[in-house]
């Protein structure tokens, strides 16, 4: 299985603690793959805090590899973990179904 972080939008502070474009959350999704065709994804967002003094990456400088550090800081290995475990159950379940999405009786079949 492979894992991958995806991010598509970071919202930034115009201005805070002395810098520009402050990112203080970050909308990511992360992804598993298990190379056989099957893949499933979650998502959500984690805030990331600036304090004045601190190392700062400009904006237009940042790498996916900060933001994905930033991220899995913020979130915690206990959280990764978690995200990894529910991506992999979604995929077992792609896999080999363990439910089934039945449309009402009452409902009329087109």
């Amino acid at each position: 299985m492979t894992y991958d972080w995806f991010f598509s939008v970071l919202d930034v502070r115009p201005s805070a603690e002395g810098q520009t474009d402050v990112v203080y959350q970050i909308q990511w999704r992360y992804g598993g793959d298990d190379g056989d065709g099957h893949s499933a994804f979650v998502s959500g967002r984690v805030g990331c805090t600036y304090t004045e003094g601190d190392p700062f990456i400009p904006f237009a400088d940042l790498t996916k590899s900060d933001v994905e550090g930033w991220t899995t800081t913020n979130l915690g290995d206990d959280e990764v973990a978690r995200l990894k475990v529910q991506i992999d159950g979604m995929i077992a379940e792609e896999i080999t179904p363990t439910t089934e999405a039945m449309t009402p009786p009452w409902q009329e079949q087109s």
